[in-house]
């Protein structure tokens, strides 16, 4: 079990289910009524490719995840890890069908750890083979309802190591991320 995200009023929850060799991998959903939790289910949109890392934006209206599910509905080769979305009118309506994100979020390598804001701008890992450097942290704007070209977070948060696993506040004024092997950490991962 990894990856976690509830939403504001905290009675709906999504994490990941993997099996231990990764072949298997589904966003579980769990609710709770009369104040019990109730028994998780695989949501209705997972649970024939390999999903994970869900994230409910502020509103709790869309859930970003990263999958390697085929971008076209006609096909069934999978393909890289791509960051994809469900989408509801109200808290109470179903998801939508899922939704590539699209360039320039998707590349064709993988992206990874989508975390929103409320102002939509989008923070994920990469590897950007050009930049000589491991997993970093990008974050791309939402303006005009599309999202611009991502921008590699400055030294603050990225260096030549791995940086991975974002959470953004709301409102941006923080972020909270893993780094691996960094020479201020503890421990493998920090």
């Amino acid at each position: 079990v990894r990856d976690f995200t509830i939403n504001i009023d905290e009675d709906e929850a999504y994490f990941t289910l993997q099996s231990p060799a990764r072949e298997l991998s589904v966003i579980m959903k769990i609710k709770k009524e009369n104040n019990k939790w109730q028994k998780p289910q695989i949501s209705k949109f997972s649970g024939q490719y390999k999903d994970l890392e869900p994230f409910l934006s502020p509103d709790n209206l869309k859930l970003y995840f990263v999958s390697n599910r085929p971008i076209s509905k006609d096909s069934t080769n999978t393909k890289d890890m791509d960051i994809w979305f469900v989408e509801r009118s109200s808290k109470t309506s179903e998801w939508s069908q899922p939704k590539n994100i699209g360039a320039p979020i998707n590349t064709p390598g993988d992206e990874f750890y989508p975390s929103v804001a409320s102002n939509g701008n989008l923070y994920f890992t990469t590897i950007k083979k050009e930049l000589e450097s491991q997993d970093d942290i990008f974050m791309s704007k939402w303006e005009n309802n599309t999202y611009n070209e991502p921008i590699k977070l400055g030294e603050g948060v990225n260096t030549k190591g791995a940086e991975y696993n974002a959470f953004i506040a709301p409102d941006e004024s923080y972020i909270i991320f893993g780094g691996w092997r960094r020479a201020s950490g503890l421990g493998s991962g920090d």
